[in-house]
């Protein structure tokens, strides 16, 4: 019988996640049922929003129930299937847990990938969610104009990375907000900021000055990766009719309830200035996925983004791999390795997808296209 080594979630935590909050644990895979399908993990990602599925507490995503897998995010391949719809050899992205094999259902939520169109770790990362959530709450809801200047917080992570590249794309200034000086360093050369400002040892005065100085036009659009003191360090730098992206509260993970977050209100400023304070959820834009997947996988391919990956090999790694991404260790995506696509379980489907982001085809009109058809039908 195949073995699958698994994570639990084996306690909530205080406050910032230690070590404790996870436990292996190994066991057989149990035999596909009807109206199952079984997915052996290729990747699976470490992502600041699996904080919040720790927490007992209303949140836009489930909580992990204690003593269940952990959850995560990941690229899989079916090996064995008995729904209808689903084939043996399909690479599929969904929610497949901490672990070596999922058994999935009807409902489990998942997405047929094209390993042709993009390789399978690029839809963890710039081709798939972190990308997408980029592209949207960059173009959609910052709406970005030339001459601009847009300030991105984790500034050196997957989704930052691509935001910000999205906006020097639109002619903007772009501003990187990261942890150390060291990164700060790296950060500006990798991904072409006009300036990073780095906040450890900081406090909320400093930076201020600090981003102050980096943003001599003031801060038009504000890509909110982390909340708590970081983002009030900027409440005095906004323009008029600035623009705020709320997709992240890394800068929390440390409080057992969000409710703790203690800091500046920020009612005046945004009354004052007329800024918009937007939420963004990525499932808001779930039918206009292949749109953003399209057009980031023939950028990513034409070197017009970049994307780096940091992924640590075998599931053993898993816990380390989480806690190097909630420091503000990692180096790009932080991913980690499983397995590989077993390529002769493809339907050819791939080819196709080789086709769509090639040289000369107009990928960006049909991108277009097909965001426009799934905006109609929403």
């Amino acid at each position: 019988m195949t073995r699958n080594r698994q994570f639990l979630f084996a306690k909530r935590p205080e406050g910032t996640p230690t070590p404790d909050v996870f436990t292996p644990r190994e066991r057989e895979v149990p035999g596909v049922s009807e109206g199952q399908f079984l997915v052996r993990n290729l990747y699976l990602s470490m992502d600041p929003a699996l904080v919040a599925r720790m927490r007992d507490e209303d949140n836009y995503t489930e909580s992990v129930a204690v003593g269940d897998v952990m959850h995560a995010y990941g690229i899989g391949q079916v090996i064995e299937s008995k729904l209808d719809g689903v084939s043996r050899g399909d690479v599929l992205l969904g929610r497949l847990d901490m672990q070596e094999y999922a058994i999935c259902d009807e409902t489990t939520v998942r997405t047929k990938v094209n390993v042709g169109l993009a390789k399978p770790s690029w839809y963890l990362g710039t081709v798939g969610v972190t990308g997408a959530t980029a592209y949207f709450g960059l173009l959609d809801i910052g709406r970005p104009k030339r001459g601009e200047t847009v300030v991105v917080s984790s500034g050196a992570s997957s989704v930052g990375a691509t935001a910000a590249q999205l906006a020097k794309r639109e002619g903007c200034r772009i501003v990187a907000i990261v942890s150390t000086d060291e990164k700060a360093a790296r950060t500006q050369r990798e991904f072409g900021y006009d300036a990073v400002v780095s906040y450890r040892d900081k406090g909320v005065d400093v930076l201020t000055a600090a981003l102050r100085a980096a943003c001599p036009d003031g801060v038009d659009v504000y890509f909110d990766n982390t909340g708590g003191d970081i983002s009030e360090a900027l409440l005095d730098l906004y323009n008029d009719f600035a623009r705020i992206i709320v997709c992240g509260r890394v800068a929390t993970s440390h409080l057992a309830d969000t409710k703790l977050d203690r800091g500046r209100r920020d009612q005046n400023a945004v009354l004052t200035k007329r800024i918009r304070k937007q939420g963004f959820v990525l499932l808001d834009y779930k039918s206009r996925m292949p749109e953003a997947t399209l057009q980031l996988a023939k950028w990513v391919r034409q070197g017009k983004i970049k994307l780096q990956e940091d992924i640590l090999e075998g599931i053993d790694q898993v816990p380390a791999a989480f806690f190097r991404m909630l420091e503000g260790r990692n180096h790009g995506k932080q991913l980690v390795h499983l397995a590989d696509v077993d390529r002769d379980l493809l339907d050819g489907s791939e080819r196709i997808g080789r086709l769509l982001v090639s040289r000369y085809f107009p990928t960006e009109r049909l991108a277009r296209a097909v965001g426009r058809r799934a905006a109609a039908s929403v």
